[in-house]
């Protein structure tokens, strides 16, 4: 165990000082500071947006938190991309696992430090967006955040979960980032976005199963309205508990798939 917190805290301190935290942490400070000015100049004028006179206050407290919650599904997708695309690539490209592979640590413990350092700095990066979140709805709203606020927020850490284990697969498969970036990008976005719609567009079946459709669930907590899905039944009351439980299950499937893949395929990385 002493080794393996003396890599995760070698890998925490890589990425504090990487370029790719500070961006990351560049573009969520803009986008909540945007999305904090959109809250206030447009908290009365909601009900008109959306064609109607009033809105119960309950509902609209919902919508503002959904609203905010279509920006956050995009968020652990990109930081995912930014620290666990290169995790293993990066290793073999820049020749710096010719000094770190014959090191005395098991390969295992050093998959796993690096794991849980970027999955460490991504939740950093996310829990920014939700503190800033919760603060002005709580302010604007006079309410703190309702039970499905921490509904949301588990399955986001689980969903953060399961892109880092992603690109952590991935990365262990390419010895060079640019293929390990654009993988990751084109498997969560074509695959699994676009493959989504047609899947219901031919076929008419809901692709439950699709990390993009389980992610869903942190915005549907709110609403039930999916916005990748022109064809599911959408409606402005929560999604059912079932749903919820599904959708955990299934990005927690996708975690310990993707991450027993890729600890295999980095054990057994050679380094030329």
């Amino acid at each position: 165990m002493s080794k393996l917190l003396t890599v995760y805290l070698q890998y925490i301190k890589n990425y504090y000082r990487s370029k790719s935290f500070f961006l990351m942490l560049f573009l969520i400070i803009i986008i909540s500071a945007m999305m904090v000015y959109f809250s206030f100049k447009y908290v009365n004028d909601l009900p008109k947006i959306l064609g109607s006179n009033a809105l119960p206050l309950d509902l609209k407290i919902a919508l503002f938190y959904f609203l905010w919650s279509l920006i956050l599904l995009y968020i652990p997708v990109f930081a995912s991309v930014f620290f666990g695309s290169p995790a293993i690539s990066s290793e073999i490209e820049n020749k710096t696992a010719f000094y770190i592979f014959p090191l005395p640590i098991n390969r295992h413990k050093l998959f796993v430090g690096k794991f849980l350092a970027a999955f460490s700095v991504t939740l950093v990066i996310v829990l920014i967006y939700i503190i800033v979140e919760a603060a002005t709805l709580s302010f604007i709203f006079k309410k703190p955040p309702e039970i499905y606020f921490y509904y949301s927020l588990v399955l986001l850490i689980l969903f953060v979960l399961s892109m880092t284990s992603l690109t952590f697969m991935i990365s262990a498969i390419f010895n060079k980032n640019t293929y390990a970036y654009i993988s990751v990008l084109l498997i969560y976005y074509i695959v699994f976005y676009a493959g989504s719609f047609i899947i219901e567009l031919l076929y008419k079946i809901d692709p439950f199963y699709l990390l993009s459709d389980a992610a869903s669930i942190i915005q549907r907590v709110y609403v039930n309205i999916n916005t990748e899905d022109f064809f599911a039944r959408q409606s402005l009351a929560p999604a059912p508990f079932p749903d919820i439980m599904l959708a955990g299950l299934i990005m927690f499937v996708y975690f310990v798939a993707t991450f027993v893949i890729g600890l295999f395929l980095f054990d057994r990385k050679e380094v030329q």
